[in-house]
């Protein structure tokens, strides 16, 4: 089997968010968008190079240094920042190139891509959408391949009318890149260096390309603003929520029930609507939350309850009750059991 790598691109400034904070550190439930697309990826190679540019110093102080960091001193297209890290990648093998603003990608996902791109020279992730507008539009042949992909900004009217887009994950063939990269020219409305012009000059030196089509297109659609960042949110809850409950957790409504990524909570918990657990928050079995409860950084042991109250960076003792209305929080010692 080849060599597998991964760059992960993290470089740019994001401005549809109006966020002084770089793109790829904005949070879902508790964590840097960015870190979801790392798990992910980590699942099939520990050979990741993140890419970074606007705000790079804060991004690598934020996601650590378990990673390898390459720097895109001018931000000048998804092409350029894949040229940057090529240096520091093999001469053969394949090659993962991922977003930094999917965070809803999962590994196995990228394993089903990874499997279906066998010894192509790309494999690009595709889905169909009720509303692409903003997103790059795959072009197809006659025949239903593909041609080439097509960025929002420069496509035409019939273009932009194609419902099936591209998702910003690619699996390439390392030696094939490296012959085409120097060769991408920034001849577009934008003036950067894409990525998705290597599809279209694969094609015409005859090497096969084939698009890998998620289901739920919901997976692979990037943030690029507050209203996507809203909706990512609402499926990672949606995942969540979901784990907890196989694992033996009543949530009566998980439709207002936002729990943290890192959060644990033990069987036989019931957790009514309006509640909020936050950050590393552990909860022990047999435990009432809510309704109405803000959990952050808490410790409760078995059988607590929690009931129109808040309770922060606090440890509470087996059998203990909180509330109605209380505030428990450092330098306030809880109610006895």
């Amino acid at each position: 089997m080849e060599q597998l790598w991964a760059v992960v691109l993290a470089a740019g400034e994001g401005k549809r968010m109006r966020s002084s904070l770089p793109k790829v550190l904005h949070r879902l439930c508790g964590r840097p968008m960015l870190e979801y697309v790392l798990d992910a990826v980590a699942e099939l190679t520990g050979q990741i190079l993140i890419v970074v540019g606007h705000g790079a110093e804060k991004v690598q102080e934020t996601i650590g240094p378990r990673w390898s960091y390459v720097l895109q001193e001018k931000q000048l297209g998804t092409g350029h920042a894949v040229q940057q890290a090529m240096p520091f990648l093999p001469e053969e093998g394949r090659l993962l190139v991922l977003c930094g603003d999917t965070p809803l990608l999962e590994g196995k996902v990228l394993a089903r891509m990874l499997q279906e791109h066998g010894s192509r020279a790309a494999t690009v992730m595709t889905a169909r959408v009720p509303h692409p507008a903003g997103y790059g539009r795959i072009v197809r042949r006659d025949d239903g391949s593909v041609a080439r992909i097509v960025e929002d900004k420069d496509a035409a009217p019939a273009e932009k009318a194609i419902a099936e887009i591209n998702c910003g994950a690619y699996c390439f063939d390392l030696r094939r890149l490296r012959q085409l990269l120097p060769r991408l020219e920034a001849a577009n409305r934008q003036g950067e260096y894409y990525l998705t012009d290597i599809i279209a000059m694969m094609v015409a030196k005859g090497w096969p390309v084939g698009a890998f089509q998620i289901e739920d297109y919901r997976v692979g659609l990037g943030v690029n603003d507050r209203v996507h960042l809203a909706e990512a949110a609402a499926l990672c809850r949606e995942r969540i929520n979901g784990r907890l409950m196989r694992e033996g957790v009543t949530i009566i409504d998980p439709s207002s029930t936002y729990i943290d990524y890192r959060v644990q909570v033990g069987a036989d918990t019931v957790i009514w609507p309006q509640t909020v657990i936050e950050g590393d928050t552990v909860i022990g079995a047999g435990c009432r939350i809510g309704p109405g409860a803000y959990l952050r950084q808490a410790r409760l042991s078995d059988g607590v309850a929690v009931i129109y109250s808040v309770v922060e960076e606090s440890t509470i003792e087996e059998g203990a009750t909180v509330g109605p209305f209380a505030h428990i929080h450092p330098g306030k010692r809880p109610p006895p059991p």
